[in-house]
């Protein structure tokens, strides 16, 4: 830790803790043999104890340590006047630190799934997306950055941050073989608590949800799915047990693709989970590029009915609100990729290239687009191989 003082009254102060250091001292104490590599235990004989002595730091702990060398560092005052005078330091939080190390045994692995990151956030960085990482509603009256950038492009391990208020996610290689996913906070009120340290274990359990969250939107933009029928299924007609058929999805139709937009990537999914028809009703019709006028109500009422049909959303009770079903959230997010991610640029390079990107050198382009790149050069290989050609 640190301490750094001002010289004039009242003597302001700023300690900084490094909890990965404290945990170190508890373990050497316990004769634990462990391995630190910075802010990160690679290896540790004993990891109930090593989580054990993470969930164990307190407020208490931080008043204590604070106080230790704050009395010799301001020695202006004997202990009866500090009690007469209620002379004392209160200690609250300015910026506090939060991070989930993921260790990766080889670093080739880290580095491709790095890429494929960087690659995906072009499209995570959505407003309402970064409102379910941060579990706070997003609404007209908010004033502050609401993105997702990376940072650092110049560097060897370039940073993914994501912004609200004045907070932060960001995720990042560090030592080799961690990927670092941190959130910081410097302004507790934007969670909705106080900033005196004994709100330590409310502060620390935001943190962690919110990295859960943040590595559960990776996990769901980076995830493989294998089909096994169900996609098959999910583009029948369902007929329903009064004999009304619902037609079922598919991948073409701007409706369904928009309305899937609109459910993924609305703040109603981080405030409350439950959403009604007027609630995604605009957001639906500007993904579709019309006005609310044009793509009515009961448009948008029928296409619920299919996802509805097919159990990717559900009514809650007798109200007329919805909700988006896990699987519900998962299947949508695998029809956009699939449409924005194959269809939709294959499509585009072959009908609306641009001609300067066939001089641009494949070291100046992304690995997604050098990706697309060898898709189409290995397609117009097959075509020859098979005598196809192009009209």
């Amino acid at each position: 830790m640190f301490v750094r003082i001002c010289p004039y009254f009242p003597f302001p102060i700023r300690i900084c803790l490094n909890q990965h250091h404290w945990l170190a001292q508890r373990m050497r104490r316990q004769d634990i043999r462990f391995r630190q590599s910075d802010n990160a235990f690679s290896q540790c004989s004993d990891p109930v104890a090593l989580q054990r002595f993470a969930d164990s730091l307190t407020a208490d702990d931080i008043q204590r340590c604070g106080d230790k060398w704050l009395q010799q560092l301001i020695p202006f005052f004997t202990e009866p006047e500090r009690r007469s005078a209620a002379v004392q330091h209160r200690l609250f939080f300015s910026q506090v630190e939060y991070c989930d190390n993921l260790i990766f045994s080889r670093r080739a692995s880290l580095d491709r799934m790095a890429e494929r990151l960087l690659d995906a956030n072009r499209t995570i960085g959505q407003p309402n997306k970064v409102a379910i990482i941060f579990g706070r509603k997003i609404t007209k009256r908010y004033k502050g950055k609401l993105e997702t950038i990376i940072e650092d492009r110049d560097l060897p391990s370039p940073v993914i941050r994501s912004y609200y208020h004045n907070n932060s996610a960001k995720q990042y290689v560090r030592d080799r073989t961690n990927l670092r996913t941190e959130a910081t906070n410097n302004r507790t009120y934007d969670y909705g608590i106080n900033k005196g340290i004994d709100n330590l274990p409310q502060l620390r359990e935001k943190q962690s949800t919110i990295i859960d969250r943040y590595l559960d939107v990776q996990q769901d933009i980076l995830v493989s799915f294998i089909d096994r029928g169900q996609f098959h299924k999910l583009t029948q007609t369902t007929v329903l047990s009064n004999g009304k058929r619902i037609p079922g999805l598919k991948l073409d139709q701007p409706r369904l693709i928009s309305l899937m937009h609109g459910l993924v990537l609305f703040s109603h999914i981080a405030a409350g989970d439950s959403f009604s028809t007027k609630e995604i009703h605009a957001d639906t019709a500007e993904a579709l590029g019309r006005t609310t006028d044009d793509y009515t109500l009961a448009s948008l009422r029928y296409d619920l009915s299919k996802l509805r049909a097919k159990g990717l959303i559900e009514k809650i009770g007798k109200s007329r609100r919805y909700r988006l079903t896990p699987a519900g959230y998962r299947i949508c997010v695998v029809y956009l990729k699939l449409f924005e991610k194959i269809y939709a640029p294959l499509t585009s390079g072959i009908l609306k290239w641009v001609t300067a990107d066939r001089y641009l050198a494949d070291e100046r382009t992304t690995p997604l687009d050098r990706l697309y790149r060898k898709v189409v050069r290995d397609l117009d290989q097959l075509f020859k191989a098979v005598n196809l050609k192009s009209a």
